[in-house]
């Protein structure tokens, strides 16, 4: 069993800036998301406490928040990556790829 990370890791993290923004990143995501269902949990409870009925609006206004968090990865995620796609078209239209005789 490992308890620490394995340092070639670390290291190729710590020199891409662009890595340590997306984990510092996810953690921030992750919070905000628990946050979100927990806001949603209790909005639901409060509802259920005063209409009287018990586990209705909790379910649903959970059910609510973790569809709503999926879709805002989801986008999230898509933008991101049509980004990087367009970085990576333009770095090769940039720097067009050696042939087999120039290497």
């Amino acid at each position: 069993m490992r308890l620490l990370p394995d340092p070639k890791i670390v290291r190729r993290i710590a020199g891409n800036p662009r890595a340590a923004e997306n984990s510092a990143g996810g953690l921030g995501h992750g919070a905000e998301m628990a946050f979100g269902v927990l806001v949603f949990f209790l909005i639901g409870l409060a509802i259920d406490y005063f209409v009287g009925t018990t586990p209705l609006f909790m379910i649903v206004m959970t059910v609510f928040s973790c569809v709503g968090n999926f879709v805002k990865m989801w986008f999230g995620y898509d933008t991101q990556m049509k980004r990087l796609e367009a970085e990576r078209a333009e770095t090769r239209r940039v720097q067009p790829r050696a042939t087999e005789g120039e290497q």
